[in-house]
Formats: structure tokens, C-alpha cells, sequence
């Protein structure tokens, strides 16, 4: 026992308690050392640091935890897992700040194992490194979010500057050089223009439609025109819609043909009774206006009486019509000249020669009295004079032109020259005798001889015409002195008197006639008897 104390006398508890746990380690079997080596799970902590012994654990403590963990030869060495109680005393006892540093220091110096003087500085030391790894491992998600974050923001402001760089702003002035605002917007174009194509061509369409509807609109109700300029429209023979329709576009009336098709036909309108004709038009109308004008004949001014005489040709007629302010003698030319009324009225179907004739229509404006209104349509002044010559030529009319081998367009010729060369209605028909006669025996009297076709050319046609070929064409196809038979057409408007002259002559054998300056009229059977005629008719004329 005192040996026991004596051994003991020279050294502290502490360096007892420290050789105890080694002489308990040293008792173990190398195998048992191996198996706890290779079986341990714990990093390799290559550099320790030493640490202050906690004074709040007791000797006793200390040396039962000794005998538990025992330092090995071998340089890694297996340490038992410490429960939640002695972690959390341990943690307790830690009174000491250490200073973790953010990474773990790594050395390339080889690993030399150090004791440690007791298990509570391996239970600091254990926890030391806990608190490392922890801190370590909060480091690098806190790293990592920001990182993170930073990566997502540089993203959106890479992206941002792409689609609007002259727009991506930053609170740090950037290195660079300042671009200017106007290559910025040349930049924006050019890096977007997909997109603002797109909402270009949505505005150019929206533009187009609503101009193109606005145009419809003004077709049909005329909001935006007022230009009242009457525009003349020359509506050909057996016109539809389509055609009436087409006309209007032409002549710049209407911009929007198949709208105003589909309005007409909402109308009610049909294809039928269309009238031909020359038509004077302005765009306030509107398309409904147009195509009733060119159905139905307009009223628009006040009606006025006027008379044509018998007799008058068609120059004489337009002047009267025009000077009482019906129409224009201009547009009345023009209607008489290019509308074709022979689908209208059966007796212009069988016209010869047209093209040769100075009016088409001379002979069939039949002079009657009229009530026309003022600024009537050419066209509808037209088909008055055309329906009155309709309602005069009979069925008997025509039975009896046919009894005689003629058209009713050679009896109106007989008629014109019977309306100039007689000297009042009741020399009508020996006049007509005189003619027939002739026409009959053409062989023998080939040209009728008649001064009022002659005079036809010189007193009517070249008051119009200047063009002297023009005029000897026209001489050469009405003067009866150079042509055989009838003109080409009739030299004037005939009277229903003249017309029933020419239908029914009186029955003679005269084939020349003449007159004196006081319209005395001399029949000759032969040339011998007219010659005659003629000297005495000079004697007369040459009295005072």
C-alpha cells in the first residue's frame, strides 16, 4: 500500500488517469485495434488543435471515458460515436470562441498522430469539427443560393438587353461606349422586327378594311361627295346590271362594283328595263339613283310645251330642244349618234347603210307637240319622239308598205322628199305620184332629180361638217342628181300627211314636176312638157 501511494506521490491525478487509459489500451488485441480501424467511419482529421480541459467534468469521468477511446499506433483511428446527451454536455462545457475558418485548411504534411491527454479534449475536438462541417456546409448553400440568384438576374437582364437594348438599364455605368438613342431604335427594330411586322400588317389591314368600307358606304349613300358635276354616261343597248354597274365604274361614279351589285339586288332591282341612252350623272346621286335613272325617265325641272314642226330635221330639233333648256344639244348629238334603239322599235330594225346616213334617226323624230321637262335625260327626249312616231306607223301602215315592196324606213324617205318638194299637204300626193312613177321605171328615170336632197347637204350637213371629203361622200349619197333611187336616208321629219302621201299616191302619169315662186306646181308627162314648164316658171320668177 505504501508502495502503491509512494508511486503515486510524485504525480498529479491527472497523469495517473492518462496512464491508466493507456495501459488499458494496450491491453487489447492487435486484431481487436484493426477491426475497430477499418470499421470506423469518421473523417481523417490530418492537424488537431489543442484544447483547454473543461473543469466541468469530473476525474472520474474523465477516466472512464479514457479507457473507452484509447489512442492507437495506427495514424487513423476509429472513434465511437458520441450519443446526443454527451454531444450536447460537451457542447455545454465548450466555453471557448473559436475562430472556424470558411474552407478547411488542408496541409501536405503527412499526418502524424498526437495523443490526446484525455477524452474530453477528444469530445471538444469531435465537436470542434461538427461545428466546422455545419458552418462549412451552410457556406456553400448560402454561396450557392447566391450564386444562384445572381446567375438568374444576370440571365434576365442578358435576355432583357436583347429584346430592348436601348431600354436595358443598370444602376453601374457600363464600360463601354454610350450607344445613342437612335441606333438604339434601329437596334430594337431590327433585333423585334418579326413582331413589329406582324403589328404592322395588323394596322395596314384594319386600314384597307375601314377605307374599303367607307368607300361602300359612299357608293351607295354618297356621305363624302359633293361634287355635283354632271358627268355624261353612255348606257349601251340591252344592259344588265353587270353592264349598267360597269358603266358607273368607268366613268368614276362608283368605286365598289360588286357592293353595289349586292346592294342592287337587295334592292329588289332586276336585269330588265334598262334603257339605253345618253345620261348625265353626278356622284352625289348615289348607285340606287344611277341605276332608277337609267330605268325610269327622271323629273326634275319644270315641264314645258314645245312644238316641232313638220318638216324640221334633227339639227333644227336639238336647237329648239336645247334653247328651251330640255337638254343640251351636245348630249342629244351624242345619244342619236352612239345608242342603238333598234331593239326598242321594230321599224329602225331594217336600217341600211348606217354609217353612211348623217343622222341615223332623221325621219323617225316624228314633230308633234311635246311636254318635256327641264334637264330631262337625252336618252328619255329621244324615246318621246320614237314612241310617237311608234303610235302613228300602224299595222295598216305596214300592210300597205309591204303591198308597195317597201320598208317603212323607204317610205320615210319618200316622205322627207314629199314634205320638202311639195308646196303645202295637197300637193302631197301627186308629188308622191310624180315619185313613184320614177321609182318604178328606173330604167328610164334612174335619179329622181329632187333639189331638197341636194339641198340637204348644203344647207343642213355642211353647217356641222367642214371636212370637204366628208361633204362630197355626203353629196354622193343623198343628191338624187348623182344617185340613183332614194338617198341613203331620209332629208328631214315628214308629217303624218306626208307619210300617208307616200303610202297611197295618186294615181298619174307624171314623172316631172316644178314650182314657181308662188309654190304653183307643173307636171310633165315627158321631158319636152318640163322643159317647157321650166321656161315659163323663169318668165314668172323674173316678174316683180
Amino acid at each position: 500500500m505504501d508502495r502503491f501511494s509512494d508511486s503515486f506521490s510524485d504525480k498529479s491525478y491527472e497523469d495517473l488517469l492518462n496512464e491508466y487509459a493507456g495501459e488499458s489500451l494496450n491491453g487489447k488485441s492487435e486484431n481487436q485495434t484493426h477491426t475497430d480501424i477499418s470499421s470506423s467511419s469518421a473523417p481523417v482529421q490530418r492537424t488537431q488543435r489543442k484544447a483547454p480541459i473543461s473543469s466541468s467534468v469530473s476525474p472520474i469521468q474523465r477516466g472512464v471515458n479514457a479507457k473507452r477511446t484509447a489512442p492507437s499506433s495506427d495514424p487513423i483511428v476509429k472513434k465511437s460515436p458520441v450519443n446526443s446527451k454527451t454531444q450536447t454536455s460537451a457542447q455545454k462545457a465548450n466555453k471557448f470562441n473559436v475562430n472556424i475558418p470558411k474552407t478547411p485548411v488542408q496541409s501536405n504534411k503527412p499526418f502524424v498522430y498526437k495523443p490526446l491527454n484525455s477524452f474530453d479534449e477528444e469530445q471538444k475536438m469531435h465537436s470542434r469539427r461538427q461545428s466546422v462541417a455545419d458552418n462549412t456546409m451552410k457556406f456553400d448553400k448560402s454561396r450557392f443560393n447566391t450564386i444562384k440568384q445572381n446567375s438568374e438576374k444576370s440571365d434576365t437582364a442578358s435576355e432583357s438587353k436583347k429584346r430592348f437594348p436601348s431600354f436595358a438599364k443598370t444602376g453601374k455605368q457600363n464600360d463601354g461606349p454610350k450607344i445613342p438613342v437612335k441606333d438604339q431604335i434601329v437596334l430594337a427594330l431590327k433585333s423585334n422586327w418579326k413582331s413589329f411586322a406582324v403589328f404592322g400588317c395588323c394596322i395596314l389591314v384594319a386600314l384597307i378594311i375601314s377605307l374599303v368600307a367607307l368607300s361602300c358606304i359612299n357608293d351607295v349613300l354618297a356621305i363624302k361627295y359633293d361634287d355635283d358635276t354632271k358627268i355624261e354616261v353612255v348606257l349601251p343597248n340591252d344592259a344588265d346590271t353587270d353592264v349598267a354597274l360597269d358603266t358607273l365604274k368607268d366613268a368614276g361614279l362608283i368605286k365598289n362594283k360588286l357592293f353595289c351589285k349586292i346592294f342592287i339586288k337587295a334592292m329588289g332591282y332586276t336585269d330588265k328595263n334598262y334603257l339605253p341612252g345618253v345620261y348625265y350623272l353626278d356622284k352625289t346621286m348615289g348607285v340606287e339613283k344611277m341605276i332608277t335613272r337609267f330605268k325610269v325617265s327622271s323629273s326634275r325641272g319644270t315641264v314645258i310645251s314645245i312644238t316641232i314642226p313638220e318638216g324640221y330635221t334633227i339639227d333644227q330639233i336639238f336647237e329648239r330642244l336645247e334653247k328651251n333648256e330640255i337638254c343640251s344639244a351636245s348630249s342629244l348629238y351624242k345619244t342619236v349618234d352612239e345608242v342603238d334603239f333598234s331593239s326598242e322599235y321594230d321599224f329602225l330594225s331594217n336600217l341600211d347603210d348606217k354609217e353612211d346616213r348623217y343622222h341615223v334617226l332623221e325621219g323617225f323624230m316624228f314633230p308633234a307637240t311635246y311636254e318635256f321637262e327641264q334637264g330631262s335625260d337625252p336618252a328619255a327626249v329621244i324615246r318621246k319622239f320614237l314612241d310617237a312616231f311608234k303610235v302613228r306607223w300602224t299595222d295598216e301602215y305596214a300592210e300597205r308598205a309591204k303591198e308597195l315592196g317597201l320598208s317603212a324606213d323607204e317610205v320615210v324617205k319618200i316622205a322627207s322628199i314629199i314634205e320638202k318638194e311639195a308646196a303645202g299637204s295637197g300637193q302631197f300626193k301627186v308629188v308622191s305620184s310624180v315619185l313613184h312613177n320614177r321609182l318604178n321605171r328606173s330604167g328610164l328615170y334612174p335619179t329622181l332629180d329632187c333639189d331638197s336632197t341636194k339641198d340637204y347637204v348644203s344647207n343642213t350637213i355642211s353647217k356641222r361638217v367642214k371636212n370637204a371629203s366628208q361633204i362630197d361622200a355626203y353629196i354622193s349619197n343623198y343628191s338624187t342628181y348623182e344617185r340613183a333611187g332614194l338617198p341613203v336616208g331620209a332629208i328631214c321629219n315628214p308629217s303624218i300627211a306626208a307619210i300617208e302621201a307616200a303610202l297611197y299616191p295618186d294615181t298619174t302619169q307624171y314623172y316631172f314636176f316644178a314650182h314657181d315662186k308662188n309654190k304653183t306646181i307643173y307636171l310633165a308627162k315627158t321631158i319636152e312638157e318640163h322643159n317647157a314648164n321650166l321656161r315659163v316658171i323663169t318668165r314668172i320668177n323674173a316678174e316683180d
